[in-house]
């Protein structure tokens, strides 16, 4: 990022340093995620799995690249419409590099604020603009939360007695997300909040959480603009539903549904399924994603296998789709 500040802190004589405390998170995801695996593997025929892995089409499963990259290039493009109106400019192939790289991190790193991290340094130094770069990935992280839940309620409503064991979570990130929105999007409720939440003048945080703030508002504000980054995102989420849908496909005579009820099923499901990756209990969601999927695709009649097969797939394709992000953030060392 542009402004590194380092804090110094003095002890007194004799003082005992704190000792550091050991985040209990990083124990416990990893160890839902195995167990998750493990329960939903135990049900499996591994041998099987493999056969239906190994066996899907490229051809279907190289459409589900292409749309993952499309998905992408929508993301760069919603986070550049959030840039634009702070009046920062980025090139849109520049912004489409950095969300690569970002996904590179949010699927090799146990957490997806990571990736979130990396794109704001890279692209608070291309353009020297901190706070922006900062309102700009948290207003578009907001933005796609709140497009998710709609999705994830639609799915409800079109798979009601399937998924209504997940309604209040779906409607739990709906709501978070609309207020949160709101807090920014009006300035008076924003100004209101900033009177009472003071910090002491001493702390230097105060002054960039008010330029991000600030910044925050001018991503928001604009309700023409947040309409269409919202529009752009409910396009990502529908991309989303037709990598799930092509991977289906890929699996062949796997699959016993047909492929209009595939993407009825995908288009109710995935969008669920999503949200409950937003669960901060796993690792790349990893685990909570194969047992979903066993879940909701199971009670339409898909296997055990085809359906852990599909989510492993999934993953797949968009691990290889970020490995470039990989490269890109290695060859710059």
């Amino acid at each position: 990022m542009t402004e590194n500040r380092t804090i110094e802190r003095s002890a007194a004589p004799g003082a005992v340093p704190a000792k550091k405390r050991f985040p209990l998170s990083r124990v416990l995801r990893p160890v839902v995620s195995i167990a998750l695996l493990v329960l939903v593997l135990m049900r499996t025929d591994i041998g099987k799995l493999w056969d239906v892995a190994r066996g899907a089409s490229l051809f279907y499963l190289g459409l589900g690249v292409l749309t993952v990259v499309a998905a992408m290039v929508v993301s760069a493009y919603k986070w550049q419409r959030l840039l634009t109106v702070q009046g920062v400019k980025a090139p849109l192939s520049r912004l489409f590099v950095y969300y690569l790289v970002g996904l590179f991190f949010n699927n090799f790193l146990p957490t997806n604020i990571g990736g979130d991290v990396v794109r704001i340094a890279d692209v608070a130094k291309y353009t020297g603009k901190t706070s922006e770069s900062v309102a700009s990935v948290i207003g578009e992280r907001l933005l796609a939360a709140l497009a998710l839940a709609l999705t994830a309620l639609l799915g409800l409503v079109l798979s009601y007695n399937v998924s209504n064991r997940f309604r209040w979570w779906v409607i739990g990130i709906f709501a978070v997300s609309l207020v949160i929105i709101l807090l920014f999007a009006v300035g008076r409720v924003r100004k209101a909040l900033g009177r009472r939440i003071r910090l002491p003048e001493k702390f230097a945080i105060r002054r960039w959480l008010g330029g991000v703030s600030t910044s925050m508002g001018a991503c928001l504000q604009d309700r023409r603009n947040v309409a269409w980054v919202v529009f752009y995102s409910l396009v990502f989420q529908f991309t989303v539903v037709l990598v799930a849908y092509f991977i289906f496909l890929a699996l062949g005579s796997h699959v016993s549904l047909g492929p209009k009820d595939l993407f009825v099923y995908s288009l109710a499901f995935i969008p669920i399924i999503s949200a409950l990756q937003m669960l901060p209990i796993s690792i790349s969601g990893f685990g909570v994603r194969e047992g979903a999927y066993v879940y909701f695709f199971g009670s339409v009649g898909l296997s055990g296998e085809a359906s852990i097969a599909a989510s492993l797939l999934f993953w797949v394709l968009v691990a290889l789709v970020s490995l470039v992000g990989g490269v890109i953030f290695a060859a710059r060392k």
